[in-house]
C-alpha cells in the first residue's frame, strides 16, 4: 500500500465518493413496497447491490465482505482495522461454542471471520487447544473450561467471552490513542452497562448477576451502577447514568417506563453511537469519515435483511415498518 493510499485524506476521499452508492430511504421504501419477494430480489440486484449473487444473504455478505476489504485497504492504523473486526472473531466464538455444545453443524451457518479464520476457531474449540488465539481470548476460554468441570452453565460462555472482548477493546483503544474511538467506545461500555443492569433488574435476578456481567471500558464506575441497582425505577436513570448519558436516555428511558421494553435505550445507544461518527464526517484528517461509513454498511445491510426477510415470509410491511424507519432516521 502506498502511503498516500493510507492517509486519512485519501480515505476520506474514497468514502464520500461511496456514500453516494449507499442504499437510501427511498430505495429501501421501493423495496418495502414490491409486491412480492422476487420482485424485492429483483430490485435489489437493479441497485447493484451485492452483485453476483443468487439471494439476498449472500448478497448481504458481499457488501459486508466488501466493507471489510475496504477498512483494510484505506485504514491508516492497522489497529483500527483490528479494533473494528474483533467484535467479529468473539461472536464467531460464541456461535461455535454454542453450536457444538449442542452437536450441530456449522454449515450454513454464515460466519465471516474478523482477526481469526472461522476455521482457526473452530479447530481451537474442537481441539481443546488455545494457545495460538490471542491472551485474553485464550485466558476467557481456559476459565470457561474451569467453571464447566464444576457445573455446566451456559451463561458463563457469554459473560467470559464479553469480558474477554472488552480487555482487547480497552488494550487497542489505548494503542491507538485516537480521542474518537476511545470515545465511542467507552461510551458503547458505558450505555451497555446501564442496560444490562436494568435487565437483571427486570429479570428479577440477584445484584450479584449484573456484578459479573459489568464490563470494563467506559467512564461510569461499576460501584455507581451497584449502587442504581436498589433505587426505584422512576430514580435508577438519575442514579446510573452519570457523565451525561441521563440527558442523552431520557427519552428512551420514559418509554422504557411505560412498555417495560429496553429496545427504545438500546436504539438511543446506537443512534448515540452514529451521532459521534457523524459529528466527525467531514474530518479529513481524521478517522470519523472512514469509521462512520463502515456503520452505516452495517445499518444498511440490517434494512435490507430486514425488509427481504419479511418480503420472503409474508409478513406484512406495516409489521416491520417503525423498524425500519428506525434504522433510516
Amino acid at each position: 500500500m502506498s502511503e498516500t493510499q493510507s492517509s486519512y485524506p485519501f480515505a476520506s476521499a474514497r468514502v464520500k465518493a461511496l456514500e453516494t452508492k449507499l442504499i437510501t430511504k427511498e430505495k429501501i421504501s421501493r423495496l418495502a413496497e414490491a409486491k412480492d419477494f422476487e420482485t424485492a430480489l429483483r430490485q435489489l440486484a437493479e441497485f447493484g447491490y451485492g452483485q453476483p449473487a443468487s439471494d439476498f444473504e449472500a448478497m448481504i455478505q458481499n457488501e459486508l465482505s466488501q466493507a471489510d476489504a475496504l477498512l483494510a485497504e484505506l485504514s491508516p492504523s492497522d489497529v483500527f482495522t483490528r479494533i473494528i473486526r474483533i467484535e467479529r472473531d468473539y461472536y464467531n466464538l460464541k456461535v461455535i461454542i454454542k453450536r457444538l455444545m449442542r452437536e450441530l453443524s456449522l454449515d450454513g451457518v454464515p460466519l465471516v471471520s474478523g482477526n481469526i479464520s472461522v476455521d482457526t476457531l473452530r479447530r481451537a474449540i474442537s481441539e481443546n487447544n488455545y494457545f495460538d488465539l490471542p491472551e485474553n481470548m485464550k485466558n476467557a476460554l481456559m476459565y470457561i473450561d474451569k467453571q464447566f468441570a464444576v457445573a455446566a452453565d451456559p451463561s458463563v460462555i457469554g459473560v467470559a467471552l464479553d469480558r474477554a472482548y472488552a480487555k482487547e477493546i480497552r488494550d487497542l483503544t489505548a494503542q491507538m490513542k485516537d480521542p474518537l474511538v476511545t470515545r465511542y467506545f467507552q461510551a458503547y461500555f458505558d450505555i451497555s452497562n446501564i442496560i444490562a443492569m436494568m435487565r437483571v433488574r427486570a429479570a428479577g435476578a440477584p445484584k450479584e448477576t449484573f456484578d459479573r456481567a459489568f464490563l470494563k471500558g467506559g467512564t461510569i464506575e461499576k460501584r455507581t451502577l451497584l449502587d442504581a441497582f436498589d433505587v426505584p425505577d422512576e430514580g435508577i436513570l438519575a442514579a446510573a447514568g452519570k457523565g451525561g448519558y441521563a440527558a442523552i436516555l431520557q427519552d428512551a428511558f420514559d418509554d422504557y417506563l411505560k412498555t417495560g421494553s429496553l429496545y427504545s435505550l438500546e436504539k438511543r445507544r446506537d443512534d448515540y453511537l452514529l451521532s459521534l461518527l457523524k459529528a466527525q464526517r467531514h474530518d479529513m484528517f481524521g478517522i470519523g469519515p472512514l469509521f462512520g461509513y463502515y456503520v452505516a454498511k452495517q445499518r444498511e445491510a440490517a434494512a435490507v435483511r430486514l425488509v427481504m426477510t419479511a418480503k420472503q415470509g409474508g409478513i406484512d410491511m406495516d409489521v416491520v415498518g417503525k423498524r425500519l424507519k428506525e434504522l433510516y432516521q
